[in-house]
């Protein structure tokens, strides 16, 4: 073995020894990188996840509707029925929670299924549940029923900018067995699945 394939070798096995002390499995993930700029009105964008199509309209089989609330900075989740997004906590009125790392997200997640329930915004240091950020990625979770029937788990991530009508959905990723919880993984070990594909790429050639 070449020197080069045993250096990428060892990357890989760093890599699987920092997703196994995060909790990420991904054994059974599958991300859509959708990239969807969500307009800043009432309409926003219908999501069908397990079909990976969207759109202003009402897209047949949609399970999140993502807008604009306009009598307050922030974004609005609107869930379809046997679908949801994850509540924080209080003091902040059970809102739409801005994940951390290490987050469950399954089956013991408090969820808003089935109507709204808006992101509300902070700009200073706040740490409790529920609050997002401005200037800065805020994760999700969310459920929903899939093609096949059944409930399905996930996390997406949307990068918000100087206000809340400045956003982009830019992947969902969610549990292709239905039940299965995932855990939002730091961005770090995101980083490092990234890195992984490219070693495992090389190793083809």
């Amino acid at each position: 073995m070449s020197i080069w394939n045993r250096l990428f070798s060892h990357k890989e096995i760093a890599v699987a020894a920092a997703l196994a002390l995060s909790g990420y499995a991904g054994a059974a993930e599958t991300t859509w990188n959708c990239n969807l700029s969500i307009p800043a009105n009432s309409t926003g964008f219908f999501i069908n996840v397990d079909a990976r199509t969207s759109g202003a309209a009402n897209v047949p089989g949609w399970d999140l509707q993502i807008y604009s609330d306009s009598a307050a900075p922030s974004i609005v989740f609107y869930c379809a029925t046997n679908a949801g997004v994850q509540r924080g906590t209080p003091p902040f009125g059970f809102p739409a929670a801005n994940l951390p790392a290490d987050t469950v997200v399954g089956s013991t997640s408090p969820m808003t299924l089935g109507g709204p329930i808006q992101a509300t915004f902070s700009t200073g240091g706040q740490q409790s549940g529920g609050v997002w950020y401005l200037n800065a990625v805020n994760y999700f979770g969310f459920k929903f029923q899939g093609a096949d029937g059944f409930i399905h788990y996930g996390y997406g991530k949307m990068t918000v900018g100087a206000n809340a009508d400045v956003r982009t959905l830019n992947f969902l990723t969610y549990e292709t067995t239905p039940g299965v919880g995932l855990i939002v993984p730091a961005p770090g070990v995101l980083a490092m699945v990234g890195v992984a594909g490219l070693t495992r790429a090389r190793r083809r050639r």
